[in-house]
């Protein structure tokens, strides 16, 4: 009988899940650029680069009612998303 270690297997499919994660967050992104561009521009700029730019809009929000960014575009509330990054990176007036 073979003892093998099972967090080995826990390790790699976390791997895998975290891979899978980041490669639909920028994909998630560009299409923001895409479609967006003023906005992720303002996000690049506010967050310092494009990695962290693209992985706030995946996290979920305390002050977005716990969605993330694309759930607010999709609820049709992009003004609010911009309010909320311009107060979190410190742009607000």
């Amino acid at each position: 009988m073979r003892n093998s270690n099972p967090f080995e297997a826990v390790s790699a499919q976390l791997e895998e899940a975290h891979s899978m994660k980041e490669r639909v967050a920028f994909a998630a992104f560009s299409i923001l650029e895409e479609h967006l561009k003023d906005f992720s521009s303002m996000l690049i700029s506010g967050f310092g680069d494009r990695s962290r730019a693209a992985r706030w809009m995946c996290m979920h929000h305390r002050a977005l009612e716990g969605r993330n960014a694309y759930q607010v575009i999709a609820d049709g509330e992009a003004d609010r998303l911009w309010e909320e990054v311009a107060r979190t990176c410190g742009l607000s007036d």
